[in-house]
């Protein structure tokens, strides 16, 4: 039964600069700084074990247009190997990375088909002298592309699997740009047996099959949000079956972003001991690769379990001691909150019920009285130009949060004095 089998990757961002991480995780700074080079040669050490018929490249190669010399070396290097093994490569240009930005990048490989931006190119996948598929794709030509590319596709009258490789939103995800944006029946409507899509940095299979419609996200982590293994698709197309669609971990640094329950732990030596218990199986999962954790301790913890920024870091350096990972930069981040019994605290008439019912009726507020009054505090913070608006939800948490510590303080304070 003929077979087609190849890499879907997409989104490698090579030469993305870890600006905040580098300085807040020294221990594994030149890790990161080569995380996304690392990532896009393991895709083509896979590509070359597993022989395959090709790998697909769908957009944002580089983080911009203006990308160093050294990623173009990077990215070059991984050409070279493909060509030596006998297996072409398909690239299609994206927003980061768009067409016209590529004409200082350096000479390619003779394996290598970069498809152009005025028309939707079909190039051949040869082996053994046939032609197993055909690839269809097209480059954005610059960085805004608002057209549905996707309605100049079209199947041609030939042999093998056709698969389409574009950079696009489909459906209108809102947590990226909508660039290219199409719908899924844009896509079912051109009759092919694979999309190969990029941009949305979260891997989803839109689709299973008729046709499969796959995104395969990006292939290195880069910041918390992301935070799950990365890496690209094994896909084997077969007549008359289901693609197989195989997703490989290529990531070179790992990032965890995890919650830990620590209720329970009387002091320091317990709460280290209930963070490398919860940590334990990420670490499996991340083998042998430099890690970036954050662990959120959640729960409810002893009010005089000492938890303040200084406290969690030198407690989170001890435990990055005691872990078998090589290299981790640990972050411990404190959402546990005190003992309190919160509708006690209400019926005793003391100082400290009317704190509980100050914070009580603030989080009562409507959404817009909320937003209002805190608005003063966030104005005068000075990152607040480094995140999105708060929701409020966000700040009813934030609130909530407030509430528990200024609890924590009096209520030690109260029994220290």
């Amino acid at each position: 039964m003929t077979a087609f089998r190849f890499i879907h990757c997409s989104d490698l961002h090579i030469d993305s600069p870890f600006k905040g991480l580098i300085r807040t995780a020294p221990s594994i700074e030149s890790a990161l700084r080569a995380a996304t080079e690392k990532a896009w040669l393991n895709i083509v050490g896979l590509a070359i074990r597993e022989r395959v018929d090709a790998v697909l490249v769908a957009g944002d190669i580089f983080d911009s247009a203006d990308r160093s010399l050294r990623a173009q070396f990077k990215f070059r290097e991984g050409l070279r190997l493909l060509d030596a093994a006998g297996i072409p490569a398909f690239i299609a240009c994206g927003n980061h990375d768009p067409l016209e930005s590529w004409a200082r990048t350096l000479e390619f490989p003779d394996n290598v088909k970069l498809f152009q931006a005025d028309t939707v190119q079909g190039y051949p996948v040869i082996r053994d002298g046939r032609a197993v598929a055909q690839v269809y794709g097209i480059s954005f030509p610059g960085r805004d592309v608002h057209e549905n590319l996707a309605l100049r596709f079209g199947r041609e009258a030939r042999d093998g699997f056709a698969v389409g490789l574009l950079h696009a939103n489909v459906g209108g995800n809102r947590e990226h740009d909508n660039y290219a944006p199409c719908s899924v029946s844009d896509l079912r409507d051109v009759g092919l047996d694979y999309w190969a899509l990029g941009h949305i940095h979260k891997r989803e299979v839109v689709s299973v099959a008729h046709p499969a419609i796959v995104y395969c996200g990006n292939s290195q982590a880069r910041h918390f949000k992301e935070a799950e293994p990365k890496g690209c698709c094994l896909v084997t197309l077969r007549e008359e079956a289901e693609p197989d669609i195989r997703f490989i971990p290529a990531d070179a640094v790992r990032f965890l972003d995890v919650e830990i329950e620590i209720t329970g732990a009387p002091g320091p030596d317990d709460l280290a001991d209930a963070v490398i218990a919860g940590l334990e199986s990420h670490l499996q999962d991340a083998a042998d690769r430099p890690i970036v954790a954050r662990a959120a301790l959640t729960g409810r913890a002893s009010l005089g379990l000492d938890m303040h920024e200084e406290a969690l870091s030198a407690l989170a350096d001890e435990i990055a001691s005691r872990l078998p990972a090589s290299k981790i930069s640990l972050e411990l981040v404190n959402r546990a909150r005190g003992l309190h019994n919160l509708e006690a605290l209400r019926a005793e008439g003391n100082f400290l019920t009317d704190v509980v019912t100050l914070y009580d009726e603030a989080m009562a507020q409507p959404d817009k009285e909320l937003t209002d009054a805190l608005a003063e505090v966030f104005s005068k913070w000075k990152g607040r130009a480094l995140l999105d608006p708060l929701s409020p939800e966000e700040m009813r948490d934030l609130l909530e949060q407030a509430r528990d510590l200024t609890l924590d303080h009096l209520m030690v304070d109260g029994e220290e004095g």
